[in-house]
């Protein structure tokens, strides 16, 4: 798995985090191109990933932002023993066959889930 996200680190260079707001639990990031999150496909844009007190710890909610009207809720899994070399949120993306694959959510701290391929 070390090598997969050494080489996807490449792709998440262009996945920024513009705001952690006041809850931990939350974060806003621009994705630049289209991606897939298990089977269904995400346009490029703004969204809020979060995980709400109301939801179960093993699931977020994606949703686009300014215009961006997808939204879909994820199957994830914490991360265990895994860290990145930073503090702030990170997306992290793998190459697929036809786009990139979104496969772990970092909200910073060394807290990371990794999402269901539901392929």
């Amino acid at each position: 798995m070390k090598s997969v996200i050494k080489s996807a680190m490449f792709t998440v260079a262009g996945v920024l985090a513009l705001s952690t707001a006041a809850q931990a639990e939350t974060i806003e990031v621009k994705v630049p191109f289209a991606f897939l999150v298990g089977s269904q496909k995400m346009p490029a844009g703004v969204y809020r990933i979060e995980r709400g007190e109301s939801m179960p710890s093993s699931v977020v909610l994606i949703q686009g932002k300014h215009g961006n009207r997808a939204q879909l809720f994820v199957q994830t899994t914490p991360l265990v023993g895994a860290s990145l070399a930073t503090d702030k949120p990170v997306l992290v993306f793998v190459p697929d066959e036809t786009a990139h694959r979104l496969v772990q959510v970092w909200e910073g701290a060394g807290s990371g889930q990794e999402v269901a391929s539901g392929r």
